[in-house]
C-alpha cells in the first residue's frame, strides 16, 4: 500500500524502516525485564545487534535456499546477468530462517560474552512475536507475502513493486500480525513469573507454527518454495509442532513420571 514514504525531503522504504522500528521497540520492551535476570542495558543493545544480524542473515539464507531450485530450472534466463541472479537469490527473507538466525545470534552472544543463554531466551523470546507482528505490517505496506486474490475481502495495491497493482489480495500479512500480537500478549503474561526457557520458547513457537501452517493456505505469492507438496513454511511448521509437542510431553509428563 505504501512501499515508501517521504520525510524531510528524502524517500525511505517502508518495509526497512518498519523492520528497524520493530527491532528498536522489541529491544525497549525486552529492557523492562533485563535486570530481573541479571543483565545490563548494554546486554539489550548488544543482544539486539547479534539477534538482528542473525535474523537478517538467517532469513536471507533460507530465502536463497528456497529460490535456488527455481533459479536452476530457469538458468537460461540468467547467464550474463550476475547482478540479476544475486537479486533473485538474496532479494527477500523467509521468517523461519530469520527466527533460527536470531536464536543463533543470541547463542553466539551468550558464548562470546559469557552470558546465560537460558536467561537470554527468557528475555528475548517474549518479544519475538511483537517484533514479527510489526514487521508483518511492513510486509503489508510493501505488498510482499500477500494473500490470494479475493474480490470481496481483498485489498488492492496501488504502488507496490512486488505485487500486481489494482488486484484485490487477502491481507494475510495483517492476519499474521494480529496472530503475533495475541501470542506476544500470552507469552508476556506467562513469563511474568520465572519459567523454563523450553516452555517459553514452545509457548511462542507452537501456536505460531499452527497458525502459520493454516495461514499458508491463504497465501498467494509464489516465492515460498515447496517441500513434499507443502510450502516451505508449512513443512518447517510441522517440524516445529512435532518438536515442541514431543519436548513438552517429555518435560511435563514423562520426565516427571520417571522422577516418581
Amino acid at each position: 500500500m505504501f512501499p515508501d514514504f517521504t520525510l524531510f525531503g528524502r524517500i525511505y522504504p517502508t518495509y526497512g524502516t518498519v523492520g528497524l522500528a520493530a527491532l528498536i521497540i522489541g529491544a525497549a520492551v525486552a529492557a523492562l525485564r533485563v535486570k530481573k535476570y541479571g543483565f545490563k542495558d548494554t546486554d539489550v543493545i548488544l543482544g539486539a545487534v547479534f539477534g538482528g544480524v542473525g535474523l537478517v542473515l538467517g532469513g536471507v539464507i533460507l530465502y536463497a535456499m528456497v529460490q535456488a531450485p527455481l533459479l536452476m530450472r530457469h538458468w537460461q534466463t540468467f547467464p550474463g546477468d550476475f547482478w540479476h541472479m544475486l537479486t533473485f537469490l538474496f532479494g527477500g527473507m523467509v521468517f523461519y530462517g530469520g527466527l533460527f538466525g536470531a536464536v543463533f545470534g543470541l547463542w553466539a552472544y551468550s558464548r562470546i560474552f559469557k552470558k546465560d543463554f537460558g536467561n537470554l531466551l527468557r528475555v528475548a523470546v517474549p518479544v519475538f512475536p511483537l517484533i514479527h507482528g510489526i514487521m508483518r505490517i511492513g510486509c503489508f505496506a510493501a505488498g510482499c507475502c500477500r494473500g490470494m486474490e479475493h474480490a470481496t475481502l481483498g485489498i488492492a495495491f496501488a504502488r507496490s513493486v512486488v505485487a500486481p497493482n489494482g488486484v484485490p489480495f487477502l491481507p494475510v500479512q495483517l492476519y499474521e500480525a494480529a496472530m503475533n500480537f495475541i501470542i506476544f500478549a500470552a507469552v508476556w503474561l506467562y513469563t511474568k513469573k520465572e519459567r523454563k526457557p523450553l516452555h517459553v520458547l514452545c509457548l511462542y513457537a507452537l501456536p505460531y507454527a499452527i497458525g502459520r501452517f493454516a495461514l499458508e493456505f491463504l497465501r498467494g505469492d509464489a516465492a515460498r518454495g515447496t517441500v513434499f507438496a507443502m510450502s516451505t513454511s508449512q513443512f518447517i511448521s510441522i517440524i516445529i509442532i512435532l518438536s515442541c509437542t514431543t519436548a513438552l510431553i517429555y518435560n511435563l509428563v514423562i520426565k516427571k513420571w520417571i522422577k516418581l
